[in-house]
């Protein structure tokens, strides 16, 4: 009985037919090596990419909490608004990034 239950072994391809089928492998073998490969590849770049990203938002948070932490003069805001058009938006930015300092964020304006 325990025969019964067994498949048959299968013929193996002899002569030409044989080794079309073995080149056949072959072939296949080699291109989903070569599949795998680019896989494996773009799952690192992908990792690469959001650890990079990962830090950057981090940083950008950090730079973002630090700057809403200074308190600007309006006056000066105002004076930023007038003399370089600026969104009072923008205006707070550049006297944020210089910390406050109104002589700092018109020398950063005349040089951008």
């Amino acid at each position: 009985m325990a025969a019964e239950d067994e498949d048959p072994p299968e013929k193996q391809p002899t002569g030409e037919g044989g080794k079309q089928t073995k080149d056949l492998d072959t072939v296949t073998d080699y291109v989903e090596a070569r599949e795998m490969d680019a896989s494996k590849v773009q799952e690192a770049m992908a990792m690469l990419a959001d650890g990079d990203a990962g830090e950057e938002s981090k940083a950008d948070a950090a730079r973002e909490k630090e700057l809403a932490s200074i308190k600007v003069d309006s006056a000066h805001v105002t004076v930023l608004m007038e003399q370089y058009e600026l969104p009072k938006e923008d205006a707070e930015r550049k006297l944020r990034e210089a910390r406050g300092d109104l002589v700092v964020a018109l020398t950063a304006l005349l040089d951008e």
